[in-house]
């Protein structure tokens, strides 16, 4: 959460477990990391939980190339579903809510995917096509990135925050909130 908006990096299998109804209502975007199995497990409970929690609006979502062909295929695949669940349950979000829509740049290795004026979330893609970020709020930038890749923290002006696997310093799994200050911490006085 940053500058009143939701964003959510990684859709493992369980993610919506972690997640409250004013979270999945209020998702603004979501960030894949890759378009393999275990990073994409969780994208439709997402959809669907965010869609029954009242999203009003089709959910976003950036990934590297290919991601627009995977959105289409799940929203297919959940078309005549959709419509039984609309009609008898109907949703507070409306039937167009539970459509995931791409966001611009899933052919760009580096790009801005979500930008609000003050939240500016860059991806960078590798070769292996992974995607690491680069979430940057009033001049603070926190790098996340997926294990087996590096590019985003090594390309990276300095961060607040770097969250990867090996030598950053926040490492996967994140299973508790965390905050990063939008100051840097003051230092003590020294004594003479």
């Amino acid at each position: 959460m940053a500058g009143g908006k939701r964003v959510l990096f990684g859709t493992p299998s369980g993610t919506v477990q972690g997640l409250t109804e004013t979270d999945l209502r209020n998702l603004d975007a979501v960030m894949l990391f890759s378009l393999r199995g275990e990073d994409l497990e969780g994208l439709d409970d997402i959809r669907n939980a965010s869609w029954r929690a009242g999203h009003e609006t089709p959910l976003r979502v950036s990934g590297p190339v290919g991601t627009s062909a995977v959105l289409s295929a799940i929203n297919k695949a959940y078309e005549t579903s959709d419509a039984f669940t609309f009609v008898e349950q109907s949703p507070p979000g409306g039937f167009n809510a539970a459509v995931l829509q791409p966001l611009p740049g899933e052919r760009d290795t580096k790009t801005r995917v979500f930008n609000t004026g003050d939240l500016v979330v860059t991806h960078l893609v590798n070769d292996k096509e992974q995607v690491g970020y680069w979430v940057d709020y009033n001049g603070v930038r926190v790098v996340i990135e997926p294990c087996g890749m590096t590019q985003a923290s090594h390309f990276s002006d300095p961060a607040r925050l770097t969250l990867s696997c090996e030598g950053a310093d926040l490492s996967w799994p994140v299973t508790d909130v965390v905050f990063v200050p939008l100051v840097a911490p003051k230092k003590a006085a020294e004594s003479p």
